[in-house]
């Protein structure tokens, strides 16, 4: 799919064909997790004044992408949809994308959940150059290498024998934040990660990649 390659561009060509393609989105209905509902429209974006307050509640700046993200899109106006398969199990509704301020709390815990795991803080982080990190929904997080800012699945790692302490696994999903959302809008219950779609692509560990991911 070829799309605009500015990123404030980009976001608004996001935005008038996921809306087009959720006016048309049917649920598939042997899916689990969390996909779109049928009609989803994007609320308005931030200013540039609720922008710098977002950055500074969170203590890092966002790339330029994230920012154009928000100006344009700040959550959607309906929650996303869990179907479970249609097994029996009721319907659960939960946000997908995640919307400043109401949102900001939960924000702030899934960043500090994952630090703490980590022996990590802000001022560390800094320190030694560590990427920041925003999640972009429960278990995937944009890393903030200042390079591509590519698209991490997070999730905190049990001790085992092996590895006494707890830890966080990492691995890349999209190489960018503009190829999540076309995977996520357009293919939300079917795609698979860059890695796998496009193997030739050089890519460089970061703090976040896991071991055997860096192999």
């Amino acid at each position: 799919m070829e799309y605009p390659a500015v990123p404030g561009e980009f976001m608004r060509w996001f935005k008038y064909h996921s809306e087009r393609h959720f006016a048309e989105l049917q649920l598939d209905v042997e899916a689990y997790g969390l996909q779109h509902q049928p009609g989803t429209h994007w609320r308005p974006g931030l200013t540039e004044p609720a922008l710098e307050a977002f950055q500074a509640a969170l203590g890092f700046d966002f790339p330029e992408e994230l920012r154009a993200f928000y100006r344009v899109m700040n959550g959607t106006t309906v929650p996303g949809v869990n179907v479970y398969g249609e097994c029996g199990t009721p319907y659960d509704f939960a946000p997908i994308y995640f919307s400043y301020p109401e949102h900001l709390p939960y924000i702030q815990q899934r960043i500090a959940e994952l630090l703490a795991i980590k022996g990590l803080t802000l001022d560390r982080m800094k320190e030694k150059a560590i990427p920041f990190i925003f999640p972009i929904n429960d278990f995937y997080f944009l890393i903030i290498d200042r390079k591509t800012n590519p698209v991490y699945f997070l999730t905190p790692v049990s001790p085992t024998r092996r590895n006494p302490q707890p830890d966080v696994y990492g691995s890349l999903w999209t190489d960018t934040l503009q190829g999540w959302l076309i995977k996520d809008a357009f293919a939300r219950t079917t795609h698979v990660n860059d890695a796998e779609e496009f193997p030739d692509r050089e890519r460089n560990p970061n703090y976040w990649t896991s071991e055997e991911e860096a192999r």
